[in-house]
């Protein structure tokens, strides 16, 4: 029984992770990576020979957007996910052709990798699961999923094969973040395929509480000096707990009440939260539906009024890490040049990202960025990141092992630094690997 990435092997890439339980082949998520344009943000796939079954743990870019791709090279293996992921997947992945579309109209490079016709052709392909149901792949293998927090249907995936035990954590939170509860997990394991994106120490004292406080200071500063504010996030997820944290920022008066702004993606998978999922009671669905309906405005398909304003407004635009082209890379170059505006990214930002690029600029003092093809002068003073991550903190990512009582341990899913100062603290307790891409590990 072995286990070999194809993308997110001491990285955070284009996650998919092959797993090999004595010749039935499983594939674990089929995601691109978040910086990288067309072939090159494919898995390695010419690792596969064969597939059985695709597992899906949820629908964030980088662990869905090459399923369609792959499964027109396997047009008859099933891929199952979690009842409430069924419909964000085809969501995203339908955003996913229009995103290439858009690239390959500007350059003619950037190949279109799949269109709305594969991606409708996945309906009947995709069976989806109840959480905590058991169920059998070929009478040799039990597949069961867990809710993992991080975002609305996202699941940790628990495989028996000869009895042994193994859980993918996928992306994992266990804390209560604003709109999703917390994972809940098996009573135990023998293998443990963790995720480790924050397994570096210097966010471990940050909590949800303190930076909501810090955010609300920053906020309500930007305004009250006549700023606008733009918070980068991932539509699936940050989007929709950036929002639900605005409007009630707003209704409690701890920050001036403004017109908020989203762009249609956020605003669909936001309606999609309202009516689809399920783990957050009648009341808190009620009042998020009523005060989106109020305050949120989608903005207009043409923005240059809005882009140009002067009037203190709050922006919720995706993409998180301000991919190219999307709506809060063209509002970050025009508001880069406003010294009273203000960027304020809510989680994660890639090394490789332009997100990445402008916090390390203005950290650095300098004058001027380069965005693309062009450079502007980079005059904006409020610029920070918050930790609004869906994942599991540093403390969690060392408990999670010992909650399960796992003999062994197999890190992905994180930068290389971050993945090894886990080993490091736990290797007296587990059996640790961290495989790279293409390196092939026992289970």
């Amino acid at each position: 029984m072995t286990l070999t990435p194809l993308g997110g092997g001491r990285e955070i890439g284009a996650n998919s992770y092959l797993l090999n339980l004595n010749g039935k082949s499983i594939l674990i998520d089929a995601g691109r990576h978040p910086v990288k344009e067309g072939y090159d943000s494919l898995p390695e796939l010419g690792k596969i020979d064969s597939l059985d079954t695709i597992i899906i743990s949820h629908s964030h870019y980088d662990h869905i957007s090459s399923l369609p791709y792959i499964s027109s090279m396997w047009p008859d293996v099933p891929v199952l996910m979690a009842q409430e992921n069924r419909g964000l997947a085809l969501r995203i992945l339908q955003n996913s052709v229009e995103v290439m579309k858009k690239k390959n109209e500007k350059d003619g490079e950037q190949p279109i990798l799949y269109n709305h016709g594969e991606v409708n052709e996945l309906k009947r392909r995709i069976y989806t699961m109840e959480y905590f149901q058991r169920y059998t792949i070929d009478d040799t293998v039990d597949v069961a999923l867990y809710p993992a927090g991080h975002v609305m249907g996202a699941a940790s995936i628990y495989l028996e094969y000869k009895n042994r035990r193994i859980l993918y954590s996928g992306d994992i939170s266990l804390s209560q973040q604003l709109t999703i509860p917390p994972a809940q997990l098996p009573l135990k394991v023998d293998t443990l395929i963790s995720e480790g994106t924050y397994g570096s120490k210097e966010n471990e004292l940050l909590t949800r509480f303190s930076e909501i406080e810090r955010l609300s200071k920053s906020v309500k500063r930007v305004l009250e000096n006549n700023g606008r504010v733009l918070l980068p996030v991932f539509a699936l997820g940050r989007g929709q707990e950036t929002i639900y944290m605005l409007m009630s920022l707003m209704e409690r008066g701890r920050i001036p009440t403004v017109p908020i702004y989203t762009n249609g993606m956020v605003a669909s998978i936001s309606n999609l939260y309202i009516s689809n999922y399920e783990r957050i009671s009648d009341k808190d669905r009620k009042w998020f539906m009523q005060n989106f309906q109020k305050k949120v405005t989608v903005a207009p398909k043409n923005i240059e009024r809005l882009l140009f304003s002067k009037e203190p407004a709050l922006m919720v635009f995706s993409a998180g890490m301000l991919v190219e082209e999307t709506l809060s890379y063209i509002f970050a170059k025009q508001m880069l040049q406003n010294a009273n505006d203000g960027i304020y990214f809510m989680g994660y930002q890639s090394p490789e990202s332009d997100g990445f690029k402008v916090l390390q600029a203005h950290k650095n003092g300098e004058k001027q960025i380069t965005l693309g093809e062009e450079t502007i002068d980079l005059n904006c003073k409020n610029i920070d990141i918050f930790n609004f991550s869906g994942h599991a903190d540093y403390q969690e990512l060392l408990e999670l092992p010992r909650k399960l009582e796992a003999e062994k341990l197999i890190y992905v899913h994180g930068d290389e630094a971050a993945l090894e100062n886990l080993a490091a603290e736990l290797q007296y307790e587990f059996e640790i690997e961290i495989p790279a891409n293409l390196q092939t590990v026992e289970l």
